[in-house]
């Protein structure tokens, strides 16, 4: 080869080097200029909070868009369904708080008799009631305590004997009546069945009984009492229309009404009374609970 084709290709390649350089150094300048670009934009957005400018940022069709499209829908509708449960929850305690509550309580059965007849009453009515038992009641009328339970009503503990003289005597007696009468609820419910509600015989009011209420919460009992009654234990035979009125002189349209009657045999009147007095409180807006 001459030296004048060598000397040209050796400028070619010289060229060649020269351009080379100059485009890597255009790319590196053009990379760093977009960097900075990019970073400063990227930051602007991260500073301001705002989503939907970073999103706008990529492009529509990448995977992270779209992931942050879906994560965003998810949180909206999270908010949404939360702020519906909230309003909700908030409605239903002021209608809660609004309702007036009747409790029919039935101390003393179960009986053959009245309380066959009290149930079928609460049952055309589609009324529930609470039944506070004495066990060796409950132990001679099983049949009775299984309808109750299977028409569902709610069972109480009004001790195993109902002798005051005895339960009242020191408070380990009335825990063991408790207890007693416990275990003949499972005898005829099953093992499964507790309840922990209880009605002291004669009420648990004054100061007497004091040691008799701390033993039975201390116990994990819970007891109720009463604020209105039909007054059927306060004679014997008394007639319905009696009933009605010392029940209307009691009532007193209360908010919450837990009403004290009786379901032994001997209360035969009690039965025949009852109709009226359900009737009256529908009448009066009142919605029918059992004791918990």
């Amino acid at each position: 080869m001459s030296q004048t084709n060598k000397s040209k290709n050796k400028n070619k390649r010289k060229t060649l080097r020269y351009i080379t350089v100059f485009i890597i150094i255009f790319i590196l300048f053009f990379l760093s200029t977009f960097y900075k670009y990019y970073k400063r934009t990227a930051s602007d957005v991260v500073e301001a909070g705002k989503l939907e400018e970073s999103i706008l940022l990529m492009s529509e069709k990448s995977a992270i868009n779209i992931a942050l499209k879906h994560e965003k829908q998810l949180i909206e509708a999270e908010e949404a369904r939360i702020a519906e449960l909230e309003e909700r929850k908030q409605k239903n305690l002021a209608l809660e708080k609004d309702k007036k509550k009747a409790f029919l309580t039935f101390d003393d059965g179960p009986s053959e008799t009245v309380t066959s007849q009290i149930l079928d009453i609460l049952k055309e009515y589609d009324v529930k009631a609470t039944f506070f038992i004495v066990g060796n009641l409950a132990e001679k009328y099983p049949d009775v305590i299984e309808r109750i339970d299977q028409e569902g009503h709610a069972i109480g503990n009004h001790t195993y004997s109902h002798r005051y003289n005895y339960i009242y005597r020191r408070t380990s007696n009335f825990i063991k009546e408790l207890e007693r009468t416990e275990k003949v609820l499972k005898a005829i419910l099953g093992e499964n069945y507790e309840t922990k509600l209880v009605r002291f015989p004669g009420g648990s009011f004054g100061d007497k009984k004091a040691p008799f209420r701390k033993a039975v919460l201390d116990n994990g009992y819970t007891y109720y009492d009463w604020n209105s009654l039909n007054g059927d234990a306060e004679g014997h035979y008394i007639p319905k229309d009696k009933l009605i009125e010392r029940f209307k002189s009691t009532y007193k349209g209360q908010k919450e009404i837990t009403i004290l009657m009786h379901d032994m045999d001997s209360k035969y009147t009690t039965p025949e009374s009852l109709p009226y007095i359900i009737e009256f409180l529908q009448k009066n807006d009142y919605e029918f609970y059992v004791l918990e």
